[in-house]
């Protein structure tokens, strides 16, 4: 094997290694994407362009491509060793036709073929409020025709030394050890939120999708200090 063969192995091995762990330290984790796959199609009626921002190592795309099966997909992210597993998985379930995966941003996608549809999940709270999540909620804005709906999930709520907070962040970690996840690793893995999650409150993200240009949030799914909603393009 190559020295750049090896190289996309190795990635693509941590790549899956996330997607693995991330399904057994997210509260709810098959429950929401089951969850965001019935709102979308509910919302196209199974068809139309269908964005999902952060695509990561394609499960999403998988899944809603099977629930929308008329439809056609578009997948980002900037992670290459997601996409390069993600792209895979397309291809061994058949789906290459309908979904296509793009490195980058979504604000790199041409802002004139609107989608019907898109998703946002488990993204948002990396970004910091500082202007960072309102422009990739604009981005999506512009990309949505009016009308068009936007499914997305964040851990959200007040600061952790909020008692509420606390207290459900609690809860998450005694989950997470009885899932069989090490105390070590849930410690590391609290570590990198509190280093790289950027959680706001329910008011706050209403806001910011008013200000992209979305009507108000509709709750589908919460399970401890996560939650899912449905906002309209207006």
């Amino acid at each position: 094997m190559s020295e750049s063969g090896a190289v996309r192995m190795f990635a693509a091995d941590r790549a899956q290694a996330y997607d693995n762990r991330v399904r057994a330290a997210i509260p709810g984790y098959e429950a929401l994407h089951g969850l965001a796959c019935a709102v979308v199609a509910e919302a196209t009626g199974g068809g139309g362009r269908i964005l999902v921002a952060g695509a990561g190592t394609g499960a999403e795309c998988i899944a809603l491509g099977r629930s929308c099966p008329d439809s056609s997909l578009v997948g980002v992210d900037p992670a290459a060793d997601m996409l390069a597993l993600a792209e895979r998985k397309v291809a061994a379930h058949g789906l290459e036709g309908r979904i296509r995966l793009r490195a980058g941003s979504v604000a790199d996608l041409p802002a004139d073929a609107p989608f019907d549809a898109a998703t946002l999940l488990l993204v948002l709270h990396f970004l910091p409020d500082d202007g960072a999540k309102a422009g990739l909620l604009a981005d999506i804005a512009r990309r949505l025709k009016p009308g068009g709906a936007l499914v997305l999930a964040d851990l959200f709520g007040p600061a952790w030394d909020d008692p509420r907070q606390a207290e459900l962040r609690g809860a998450w970690r005694r989950l997470q050890l009885e899932a069989g996840i090490a105390a070590e690793d849930v410690d590391k893995g609290f570590t990198r939120v509190d280093r790289d999650i950027h959680p706001v409150t329910e008011i706050r993200l209403a806001a910011l999708l008013a200000e992209a240009g979305f009507g108000p949030p509709q709750p589908f799914f919460r399970a401890l200090c996560f939650g899912g909603w449905l906002a309209r393009r207006l």
